[in-house]
């Protein structure tokens, strides 16, 4: 019997797997994060007053082919596909719209919340930041310092989709990818642990292959007791080239 595999992220971290994924007999879906507010997709949230459109575009694109890359090119600041979806949201709204769009692609990805929120993050003397490029682009005095919890502002509501997706998954894979805004981001909208929780899927945790701001010198255990759910197996990506590393991943989740 065919896999059934969620995968659960942002943009960069797991769309090479979707991509490698689509070459296979699996079946895969993508639940991805809408609170990035850097670049063509910040720029996008001011104008529109919408979530995060560049993650989605960009998982979409993996499985889309020649329209994929059609999707991935810059007419100046903006990636091609983030203009064609913040038309449709425009048009349609923001659900229907990312519906639309995932139809593009080969397999399903959706949004795991259609909630306009920023991601906070807390540090241990109380200061907070707000916004997920102050976690890309930390500032120099802020690097070495340790986030103590992330929460999301306005409160975000869950996509209904997504526990009907984690209670069909025989796997569900968190990453690989940043670990506050584009993993634990998805645990902070309400709902989400509670679906994780109660799908009887095997749960698996793909680590980052580097150190990231907010946790450094964190031990493995540390990382993991941050999401507050448990996870039948964690595994380390080999350090490879991209496509090379993306192949052998997805060979290890199938064979966890």
């Amino acid at each position: 019997m065919m896999q059934k595999i969620v995968l659960v992220g942002g943009g960069s971290g797991i769309s090479p797997l979707l991509a490698e994924f689509a070459r296979h007999e699996i079946s895969v879906a993508a639940v991805v994060t809408v609170f990035d507010n850097g670049g063509s997709t910040g720029i996008l949230r001011r104008e529109f007053d919408i979530p995060a459109v560049g993650d989605l575009r960009k998982n979409v694109s993996a499985t889309a082919g020649a329209l994929g890359q059609f999707f991935e090119k810059r007419d100046g600041q903006h990636a091609l596909g983030n203009l064609v979806l913040a038309d449709l949201i425009r048009e349609n709204g923001f659900k229907k719209a990312t519906k639309i769009f995932s139809a593009f692609g080969a397999i399903e990805v959706v949004p795991v919340s259609f909630s306009n929120s920023q991601i906070v993050g807390t540090f241990e003397n109380g200061n907070k930041i707000v916004g997920e490029e102050k976690f890309d682009h930390a500032s120099k005095e802020l690097a070495n310092h340790k986030i103590q919890k992330i929460a999301l502002e306005p409160r975000a509501k869950l996509n209904p989709a997504v526990p009907k997706l984690f209670a069909a998954a025989d796997k569900i894979v968190v990453g690989p990818g940043s670990l506050f805004g584009s993993l634990l981001v998805n645990f902070a909208v309400a709902g989400f642990k509670q679906a994780f929780t109660k799908s009887r899927a095997q749960k698996i945790f793909v680590m980052h292959a580097s150190e990231q701001f907010g946790c450094r010198n964190e031990s493995v255990e540390e990382i993991v007791k941050r999401f507050g759910v448990e996870f039948d197996e964690v595994l380390l990506p080999p350090k490879k080239p991209k496509q090379e590393n993306a192949q052998l991943l997805t060979e290890m989740i199938c064979v966890a």
